[in-house]
């Protein structure tokens, strides 16, 4: 499993643009699971979302370890 960021900082004001794909590019293309969780705050209140990835064909796992991650900082 690892952690990294999802993105370069907190989540975009308004619903014009859902930000900056550059840090999820690389788990779609290698296709392996990676989901996005909104761990932190920005200093305008949005979320800033940490990614965790998994080896390919263990989303199983890598919902656990979402599941676990999510329960320690919320």
């Amino acid at each position: 499993m690892l952690l990294s960021p999802s993105a370069s900082g907190e989540a975009p004001l308004g619903l014009g643009s859902t930000g900056d794909a550059s840090f999820c590019v690389i788990w779609t293309t290698t296709h392996v699971p990676a989901v996005t969780l909104p761990l932190f705050t920005g200093p305008n209140g949005l979320p800033v979302g940490a990614q965790l990835v998994a080896r390919r064909n263990n989303d199983h796992s890598l919902f656990e370890a979402a599941r676990w991650v999510l329960r320690r900082f919320h």
